[in-house]
């Protein structure tokens, strides 16, 4: 086989393996879509491919007609493998409902660990049904936390500098 030929065949063939692999991740995408709109429903406003300690996952974030968001997080086999539901506010009623502490008290829990200014607190319900307060706080020395307090109980569940 000459040379032209060689290159006209390896061209052919590296065409098909990146077809195949397009096809894949559109395969893998589609059903990451599928499974999400199937556990929410609304508008899929974003999906993006990202590596989580070295794993590959689609993030896939949904708009509710209630006003809350959803964020899926799934697999290249299209399970959905951590979800979560932010709410544009903690008097929403499926916030409401789970909820035993008021933000002012999670925002006193979370300034008495890190004290500082509260740039930002939004409403979650993770994966596990657990309500949160998630808690962006500006500290003294310049540093940035996210502080996640527990709307049940109160109890800081998490926290890391950002």
């Amino acid at each position: 086989m000459n040379i032209k030929y060689y290159a006209f065949y390896l061209g052919g063939l590296m065409a098909i393996m990146s077809a195949t692999a397009i096809a894949g991740e559109n395969a893998a995408m589609d059903a990451c879509r599928k499974a999400a709109s199937e556990q929410a429903k609304g508008e899929i406003v974003e999906i993006e491919l990202e590596k989580e300690e070295g794993v590959e996952m689609y993030e896939i974030d949904l708009q509710a007609a209630d006003g809350s968001k959803w964020e899926f997080k799934c697999d290249k086999t299209g399970k959905i493998v951590e979800k979560e539901q932010e709410f544009p506010n903690a008097d929403h009623p499926a916030f409401a409902a789970v909820k035993k502490i008021d933000e002012d008290e999670a925002r006193k829990t979370a300034l008495a660990t890190y004290p500082g200014i509260v740039e930002k607190v939004e409403y979650e319900i993770e994966s596990d049904g657990t309500a949160v307060y998630e808690i962006d706080i500006k500290t003294g020395d310049g540093r940035e936390m996210e502080v996640e307090i527990d709307a049940a109980t109160g109890k800081i569940i998490k926290s890391e500098e950002d």
